[in-house]
């Protein structure tokens, strides 16, 4: 195949910083806003640990609704049991005001469950924004299941607003609007550009449970997946984190090609598709070896994409975190991108993969509410 040209270029980290090796499990500079909930109250989350208040404040308008009880079930985490609808206004918009301001990097996730709240039973569709830009398209599908989005966003300014903008007949709502502050010399992008979550997944998981606050200091939520054909190996000892800092519970276990059942026991190969033939991916890939190797064996590998070196040949370090990362995306009129992780010749040990982060960037302005 044709070498593409200003594909995707990684770039490695792998260094470890003293003042992260412990994890400090506080929400200081956290925005947790459960909408929906009467003014001036606040509580902490019992499943997450999280403390929560109203949005009286951060919103002008809307209307607090608490969904349908039918909806209501014991292991609904509680930011779900009420929203706040927007039934008048085409545009209605939150504002954040974050400690770091302009200076910070943030991660910010806006939640929905529509739970017939309003008892009409029409599934809603609206557009979210972040500040000027358009950042997605809230489809509700199922009235039960939740919805979330995720974006990484440096703002312009000192404040970050979410916005819910009216496309047709139904009404724009939110369950929940969260900010986490995040180190800044992590997921860089060009011109400073907004990230969307496309999809973070945890590779390995022994619980099939998501992996987020308080495991992870950052409050990113990271779903358990299983690629076919692959076996999970595990440690009980700690991995040194790298400014990432991705969660102890995702980076102690790995998948390695299953000797058994594995067509190709020397790759580890996985793909997704495009949204858009214009849009511009990232991807972070994580590693850390979990086997102590005598110094007779290796573990090397190389990661492709697109049938392009991405980066390699590399081994990853024993109970360290590598991350690997694109330096600069590329728009090239690609439908489906195709990760491969092979093996080197020299190689006395298959490849391995941690956990996978791969995002969207966002177009910049393209409002015209």
């Amino acid at each position: 195949m044709e070498m593409l040209k200003g594909f995707l270029f990684a770039w490695l980290i792998a260094f470890s910083l003293a003042t992260i090796a412990v994890a400090q499990n506080n929400q200081t500079g956290f925005i947790s806003i459960d909408c929906g909930i009467p003014a001036g109250s606040n509580y902490t989350d019992i499943i997450t640990g999280l403390s929560y208040t109203s949005d009286v404040g951060y919103v002008s308008g809307g209307v607090n609704k608490s969904i349908s009880p039918i909806y209501q079930t014991n292991s609904l985490e509680r930011p779900y049991l009420t929203v706040t609808s927007f039934p008048t206004g085409t545009k209605n918009c939150y504002t954040l005001t974050p400690n770091e301001g302009k200076s910070g990097k943030y991660l910010v996730r806006a939640s929905f469950l529509y739970g017939d709240y309003d008892g009409t039973a029409q599934l809603p569709e609206f557009d979210l924004y972040i500040g000027e830009t358009y950042w997605d398209t809230v489809t509700i599908s199922n009235a039960s299941t939740p919805t979330w989005m995720e974006a990484i966003h440096t703002p312009s300014n000192d404040s970050v607003n979410v916005c819910l903008v009216k496309t047709d007949t139904t009404t724009p709502f939110i369950s929940a609007l969260e900010l986490r502050p995040l180190n800044v010399s992590t997921y860089r992008t060009v011109q400073n550009s907004s990230l969307e979550l496309f999809v973070r997944l945890d590779f390995g998981s022994l619980t099939g449970e998501e992996v987020r606050y308080s495991d992870d200091v950052y409050d990113r939520i990271w779903t358990p997946y299983k690629l076919s054909n692959k076996v999970t190996i595990n440690t009980t000892q700690d991995i040194l984190q790298n400014s990432y800092r991705v969660p102890l519970a995702v980076m102690n276990t790995a998948v390695i090609p299953d000797p058994v059942t594995a067509t190709d026991s020397d790759s580890i190969n996985f793909f997704w598709y495009a949204d858009n033939t214009t849009d511009k991916y990232y991807i972070y890939l994580h590693f850390a070896e979990l086997v102590e190797l005598p110094e007779t064996e290796t573990r090397e590998f190389s990661i492709y994409i697109n049938d392009d070196l991405f980066y390699g040949p590399m081994s990853p370090d024993y109970l360290s975190a590598t991350t690997i990362y694109t330096v600069t995306p590329g728009s090239l009129g690609i439908e489906r991108y195709d990760v491969v992780i092979n093996k080197t010749a020299t190689s006395t040990h298959p490849p391995l993969i941690n956990a996978v982060e791969i995002y969207r960037e966002l177009k910049g302005n393209e409002t015209n509410i």
